[in-house]
């Protein structure tokens, strides 16, 4: 079977040939959208630098906070422990979650003193140089860190393909998209049935955001 990689910077069309939707929701709408935050979203970094300054830096997360709630930091299905040795590369996958229960999520916290039982897969940086370039990464959020932060992705705007967006958005019934929602594509206002009929069946990269 193909071993199929995570699409890089040079995989994304550029900006100006991106069809953008913006979603403007209530207050209450927003939990719900920032569920998309799950799985197959993207985003735009400067690749090249430590998995610290992504996270303080270019995501703006404060310091207390990963110290306190990110209790688990997968980098390319690797358990990450040193935030400054962990180098981000164009096409990585991230996910940040809040303490898992049992004991393989004791074990999977990068401050845990159950950490050794997983070290044989736990992040090991194999380059010892660095370009620093724009990338595009893969963004996955759990539980408590999905709640607290989606919010804040979707307003800086995440990439995902067409098909993935269509999936997502016909699980919301009628009576969400009557909520007071407004919709935007590349900034010309369409109703919730013209962005489902939009999106459904396409194979093409969109940005998203809300507002």
């Amino acid at each position: 079977m193909e071993n199929k990689k995570d699409p890089r910077l040079a995989d994304l069309p550029p900006e100006e040939e991106l069809v953008t939707i913006t979603l403007a929701p209530t207050a209450e709408q927003i939990s719900r959208l920032c569920t998309v935050m799950h799985n197959r979203c993207h985003v735009k970094v400067e690749c090249g630098k430590p998995l610290s300054d992504l996270l303080y830096n270019q995501f703006q997360i404060p310091f207390e906070y990963v110290r306190v709630e990110i209790k688990v930091i997968f980098l390319e299905c690797s358990p990450v422990d040193n935030l400054d040795t962990a180098i981000i590369k164009d096409g990585a996958t991230l996910a940040l979650s809040a303490a898992m229960p049992g004991l393989v999520g004791a074990a999977m916290r990068r401050d845990g003193e159950l950490n050794w039982m997983r070290s044989g897969i736990s992040y090991q940086e194999g380059e010892t140089e660095h370009r620093v370039e724009p990338g595009l990464i893969k963004i996955k959020l759990f539980n408590k860190v999905m709640a607290d932060l989606g919010e804040s992705f979707l307003r800086r705007g995440v990439y995902l393909q067409s098909k993935y967006l269509s999936e997502f958005l016909t699980r919301f019934t009628p009576d969400f998209w009557n909520e007071g929602i407004t919709i935007t594509k590349n900034g010309e206002t369409i109703s919730s049935d013209e962005l489902i009929s939009f999106v459904k069946d396409r194979g093409q990269w969109l940005r998203l955001l809300i507002i």
